[in-house]
């Protein structure tokens, strides 16, 4: 009987096994880097064209390879790094295994071009799809140059599932910055399409290579991470101050024993640092760098080297997050201290009347239609505990901007409308601002103010085809690294239907030029930064939900605040609009907009019998 298990060819299982550690350029990039970086250069030039798909190059100072080494380099599990397998629990240089440089060339055509100090000539060497072509000597400084073209040429399924070039670049950038922030006194250069993208020179200082790689914005709001040594285990790095924020977690960088990592207890403990000081789904900038025994880590658990594993996880995650709170903590006592007699001022100042101002031409023109219907037939007679509070921006109607009117949604359902107008109620008042307090019949309603009108000003907006805008007078400038800049000049026309206009400006700044009525600049800027944190992580899917955040977080920036006063009026309007709305149960983002308690679950409570309607609903709203 003929063996149904056969010996592979010796090609076809080095590209299998090559697509353990050679996944994207990305992948690959970070393999020669690290060459680069064990050889002792101080300047690394990356080179890439369509996103790595088509050239990869990296040009380094450093100490060379001999000819005998050029040649060893490609061949399967050669390496200078280690002699057994006991070797790596002192490892502290990146490659080891030495299936990196073999798994390149068996997916792609690679050139060789290496040079020592001993060497008046350089070595140059060609290898195609793991066949070896020529090697020949060339004129070359001290160094090597890695050239790669055809990336998976030789495997088309592996090149069919390559992810788009924004995707791609991404991927790639993510590699360079890790390795910018890790080794400051290297000279990094990074070319995209002949031109070029990043140039991150020589520095001791991590805030300023930060500065060279995302913006000034970033460099002012950072923190230097109060270094922390326990257990054997040091924690030092930098990281965003309370008022600095993305919507995803593309700054946040790991690094154990100079390793960029992705390790869950590491960043848990990051975001365990910042408990209590960031709005919910909204990450910090963080680049924390861990030092430890390396007999306490493995290295080796991941193909491509990209994860970390701990002895002690716990104690770990543990020891980041208390170094972060400490850092954080010694920022607030420092300014505590700076300012440590301030003036009350019981006047608003001009940053909160334009505030006060801003809530009353988004709430006060929103609700207005209703807001004369009920002044005219006050349909409802109103009990309340207190006198209503006056509002503080009452003041402010009469310079209200002349918005356009929004028109009433009419109501999915007759039945919601005509069960409340049928049922009688009474608003009790505002808690602490932020809740509406409303008695009917047996129960207690509590609604969040901000999430019901959150709610119907998204249903409101998705009726709209487009969204009118209102051009600044003042120009306001955003500033975001050269690649995001280089992007949404793509998507201009998908803001502009949201009443966002920009325009490029240089090769890291854009310029907001409008913004949706009833929509600050820094708000509008927001949903910028939001965008573009969206592409940075995945530009595949960009368009599949990028439409409805939008409308989200407009809906969100436009809403009332938790915080903000609401008169009679305001408060029976949105009651009444929000009656009228789909999905009136929840915000857009999830959050539910009301609360019903009933009298006999307030009875029970306090241990006395019920005493209500036994035919009453527990459910009006």
């Amino acid at each position: 009987m003929q063996p149904k298990i056969k010996i592979l060819d010796a090609h076809e299982a080095i590209k299998i096994a090559a697509g353990e550690v050679i996944e994207r350029p990305a992948h690959l990039i970070k393999e020669l880097i690290e060459n680069s970086i064990d050889a002792g250069a101080t300047t690394i030039t990356l080179y890439v064209q369509a996103a790595g798909k088509d050239l990869i190059k990296i040009v380094d100072d450093g100490c060379g390879m001999s000819p005998e080494d050029a040649k060893l380099c490609f061949a399967h599990h050669a390496t200078s790094k280690i002699t057994t397998v006991l070797d790596l629990d002192s490892i502290n240089t990146y490659g080891f295994r030495g299936e990196a440089l073999s798994s390149i060339a068996a997916v792609s055509t690679v050139e060789l071009i290496t040079k020592t100090t001993e060497q008046k000539v350089a070595t140059h060497i060609k290898i195609e799809h793991g066949n070896f072509i020529f090697e020949q000597i060339a004129a070359h400084p001290t160094g090597t140059t890695f050239t790669i073209s055809n990336l998976f040429a030789n495997i088309p399924a592996r090149r069919k599932f390559l992810k788009s070039d924004d995707t791609e670049w991404n991927s790639i950038l993510a590699i360079f910055q890790a390795f910018c922030l890790r080794y400051l006194h290297i000279n990094f250069k990074l070319f995209h399409n002949d031109h070029m993208a990043y140039h991150s020179p020589a520095t001791t200082n991590l805030t300023v290579r930060c500065a060279q790689l995302w913006n000034n914005n970033l460099h002012d709001q950072l923190l230097t991470v109060t270094t922390t040594t326990e257990k054997e285990i040091t924690v030092s790095g930098a990281i965003s101050t309370s008022h600095y924020y993305r919507f995803n977690r593309g700054q946040i960088f790991t690094f154990v024993n100079n390793r960029w990592v992705k390790n869950h207890e590491l960043t848990k403990g990051i975001l365990q640092g910042y408990d209590g000081v960031l709005p919910h789904q909204k990450y910090p900038a963080a680049f924390v760098f861990i030092d430890i025994d390396p007999k306490l880590i493995d290295i080796n658990i991941h193909p491509k080297k990209e994860e970390v594993k701990f002895l002690n996880p716990s104690i770990v995650q543990r020891i980041v997050a208390t170094a972060i709170k400490e850092t954080l903590n010694s920022a607030v006592n420092q300014k505590l201290t700076v300012h440590h007699s301030p003036q009350i001022n019981t006047q608003p100042s001009d940053t909160d009347q334009a505030a006060l101002h801003n809530f009353h031409a988004t709430t006060t023109k929103l609700f207005a239609d209703d807001i004369d219907a009920v002044a005219q037939k006050k349909e409802q007679p109103q009990t309340f505990a207190q006198p209503a509070p006056q509002p503080m921006w009452t003041t402010y109607k009469n310079i209200s901007p002349n918005l356009p009117p929004i028109k009433t949604v009419a109501p999915t359902s007759e039945a919601p409308t005509r069960l409340f107008r049928e049922k009688s109620y009474s608003i009790i008042g505002q808690l602490k601002k932020t809740y509406i307090l409303i008695e009917q019949e047996d129960e207690l309603i509590l609604i969040d103010q901000h999430a019901a009108h959150e709610r119907i000003i998204y249903e409101r907006l998705l009726l709209q085809p487009s969204s009118p805008s209102v051009t600044l007078m003042f120009p306001h400038i955003i500033k975001l690294s050269p690649s995001l800049t280089a992007q949404l000049p793509s998507y201009q026309h998908m803001l502009q239907q949201h009443g966002i206009i920009i325009e490029p400006f240089s090769d890291h700044e854009l310029i907001l030029q409008a913004t949706p009525v009833g929509m600050q600049a820094g708000a509008a800027e927001e949903i910028v930064r939001m965008i573009s944190d969206k592409l940075e992580q995945d530009s595949a899917n960009f368009h599949t939900h990028i439409n409805e955040k939008i409308i989200c977080e407009k809906a969100c920036k436009s809403a009332c605040k938790a915080g903000d006063t609401l008169d009679i009026q305001q408060i029976q309007a949105l009651v009444k609009e929000l009656m009228t709305v789909n999905n009136r149960f929840s915000c857009p983002h999830g959050r539910p907009t009301m609360w019903n308690i009933t009298f006999k679950e307030i009875e029970k409570h306090f241990k006395r019998d019920y005493v209500g309607s036994k035919n009453s609903t527990t459910t009006l709203l």
